[in-house]
């Protein structure tokens, strides 16, 4: 899980979003435990790999590091326990148990392989889980088997998303989206709402990991594919998001502008979200592979906060090109991260993006 950017974050837990200070502490962490995983996922981020890194946080520096959110003020961020597959890690349970008994709004992202079993999804919501994230990449297995590397996982994460929901759990679907995928939008989103999902978030792939090997979508086929989505979004039975498509706001707000939308604060890489990898290198977003500091030689608080990178990705006025031209570089400002695969300049206009601000402004 990334950034999330179809809309401004709903309140989850109790913890209040107005008011919230992003440059002091991020609205959501996504957090790496392991890059191990039994899948062979094409368009994976981080590259998995079969076995766990020694150099991964310990136990404990993992419960200190819950701690450090935990501190971080009176509306701590939502954390989302991701990996490779965080079911790798024996002591799981134990830092879910820390994360929930520390206040913290938790989330897992799990991979489906034969470690998620019925059992472990229950004792997650006994524990306290909020969502379980899982990922669909088409709406056949045909698809999704052949995009996540291993036969029968299509068949086996229908079964995990209806454990997910029979269990009590918040489900969400993820959903990669490139040339491979892109044809099948309206049939993943039916198959969402049979699954009883409560949110549908859409990775809109980036050339990182192993994902170079795969054709993302060109500018125009981003905005025709984020064009169906916003008109979907006013039926749809759950909450739709986009990853790496923040101009996804845009299209939105042109297409119906909203006082509410766009008077909220909003969540960016670096601006109310940050990454900490499985050795604790902090990074504003997942898919760009820069990291501001570990946690640990340094708080958790003081990276997010005080760090270069970070404290210039809340400074639109700072981007290059057409994104710092654009009337809705606040609302959107672009995707940094594809900006910095493309270009190796993490300030620079999205190239996935075909906006064209002066046409806007005329």
């Amino acid at each position: 899980m990334e950034p999330r950017e179809g809309a401004h974050p709903p309140n989850r837990g109790g913890a209040p979003f107005a008011g919230r200070d992003l440059s002091e502490s991020p609205f959501l962490v996504t957090w790496e435990l392991t890059r191990a995983c039994a899948l062979r996922c094409r368009h994976c981020r981080a590259a998995a790999i079969p076995d766990r890194n020694p150099g991964e946080l310990s136990t404990a520096e993992a419960h200190r590091l819950l701690e450090q959110f935990a501190d971080l003020g009176p509306s701590p961020p939502f954390i989302v326990l991701t990996g490779g597959d965080p079911t790798e890690r024996p002591d799981l349970a134990s830092i879910i148990e820390r994360s929930v008994s520390l206040g913290l709004v938790t989330d897992v992202a799990p991979s489906v392989t034969p470690r998620l079993t019925d059992e472990v999804i229950a004792g997650w919501a006994r524990a306290g889980v909020h969502t379980v994230s899982i990922s669909l990449d088409g709406p056949t297995a045909t698809v999704h088997d052949r995009f996540r590397g291993v036969p029968g996982t299509f068949a086996a994460s229908l079964a995990a998303a209806r454990a997910i929901v029979a269990h009590g759990l918040r489900l969400q679907i993820n959903t990669s989206i490139c040339r491979e995928t892109v044809e099948g939008l309206a049939a993943m989103a039916a198959l969402v709402a049979e699954l009883g999902a409560q949110r549908w978030e859409l990775f809109f792939v980036i050339g990182t990991g192993r994902a170079r090997e795969l054709a993302a979508l060109s500018a125009d086929e981003t905005e025709a594919a984020l064009l169906w989505l916003a008109h979907h979004a006013s039926t749809a039975p759950y909450r739709m998001t986009t990853v790496a498509a923040p101009q996804y706001r845009r299209v939105r707000e042109q297409i119906a502008p909203s006082p509410r939308r766009g008077g909220a604060p909003v969540i960016k890489e670096g601006r109310g979200f940050a990454f900490v990898d499985h050795v604790g290198n902090v990074a504003p977003n997942g898919y760009l592979p820069l990291a501001a500091g570990n946690i640990r030689t340094e708080p958790f608080s003081a990276i997010y906060r005080f760090s270069p990178l970070f404290r210039v990705l809340r400074e639109p006025e700072r981007l290059r090109g057409r994104c710092g031209r654009c009337p809705y570089r606040e609302v959107c400002g672009g995707s940094r991260a594809r900006a910095y695969a493309e270009t190796g300049d993490v300030l620079a206009e999205d190239p996935a993006c075909p906006f064209q601000p002066a046409m806007a402004e005329s």
